[in-house]
């Protein structure tokens, strides 16, 4: 042990963060090393490797429920994650809500993961897992509960395969969360005070209502399937009249629901929606944030 340990520090592989610290960004933890990414949907899962560069390796999709997909890929994603880790987006059974005056700070997001009830109070349910994205300039957040139960079955169906997820997250939220970034960091000072915000993913959609430089209001459905666009429509159409005419709406999507993504964007573009999509994006922010 001793001599692993004095190894480990001549390498420099102690002073590496932890491959489980959610804290630090998955490619800082897996730096040099091959990673899977899987993207699992309520009837199907798809997935992607990163190789030690960093680079995306080829994946492949599959129908059906994750706990029969996964055996008859077990061997597959083994060979394509050094030490078996991986990351997880899950597309099923979560709920987008809009939260105010939520505790702040720099250790906030990881004593949610820790001690939930001590950033929830009363809002905490023992039943979900969550994760929180804060307004850059105001005191609104947007708050993600999943339930814990689904997250649990998709991480015992992976150990039993010798997959160890690092990170579990939503693929619907990360989308959100990083458009945020995107629009009040990147672009801070040009950001205007109205505007809508949708997000696609799997079938599952959010709706983010700015008015006056706040978010006002946050529609989340999801698992709506492939075939929901009028669904999807009713929900937007509503909240698309709450800001002035003219406002900018932006529309953010990733997965492998290419139809239902595309066939929403047609609508929308004709009210001069923003298209912020980019080529195998849920890849990138889940296998490198």
């Amino acid at each position: 042990m001793l001599l692993d340990e004095i190894k480990s520090v001549l390498s420099f592989a102690a002073f590496n963060p932890e491959a489980d610290d959610a804290s630090v960004s998955w490619s800082k933890r897996f730096e040099g090393r091959k990673t899977l990414l899987l993207n699992v949907g309520r009837n199907q899962t798809s997935w992607r490797g990163l190789n030690k560069k960093g680079r995306f390796e080829d994946g492949g999709v599959m129908e059906g429920e994750f706990a029969d997909i996964a055996p008859q890929r077990a061997d597959e994603w083994r060979q394509m994650a050094d030490g078996g880790w991986c990351v997880v987006s899950v597309n099923n059974r979560f709920i987008m809500s809009l939260e105010n005056n939520m505790m702040r700070g720099e250790n906030c997001v990881n004593l949610l993961r820790t001690n939930p009830r001590a950033v929830l109070g009363p809002k905490f349910d023992r039943g979900k897992r969550y994760a929180i994205c804060h307004h850059p300039e105001s005191s609104g957040s947007m708050l993600l509960a999943c339930e814990e139960s689904m997250v649990k079955v998709t991480e015992d169906v992976l150990k039993t395969i010798g997959i160890r997820p690092g990170r579990v997250c939503c693929g619907l939220f990360a989308l959100t969360e990083y458009a945020v970034h995107q629009l009040y960091v990147a672009q801070r000072g040009s950001v205007q005070p109205n505007m809508i915000l949708i997000s696609a993913c799997e079938g599952s959609i959010a709706v983010l209502v700015q008015q006056e430089g706040q978010w006002k209001e946050l529609r989340c459905r999801s698992g709506l399937g492939p075939d929901a666009v009028e669904t999807s429509l009713q929900i937007i159409s509503p909240l698309i009249q709450k800001v002035p005419q003219g406002s900018p709406i932006y529309f953010i999507s990733d997965g492998q629901d290419a139809k239902f993504r595309s066939e929403l964007f047609v609508h929308l573009e004709r009210i001069g929606a923003s298209d912020l999509t980019q080529e195998d994006l849920l890849w990138k922010i889940i296998g490198s944030h």
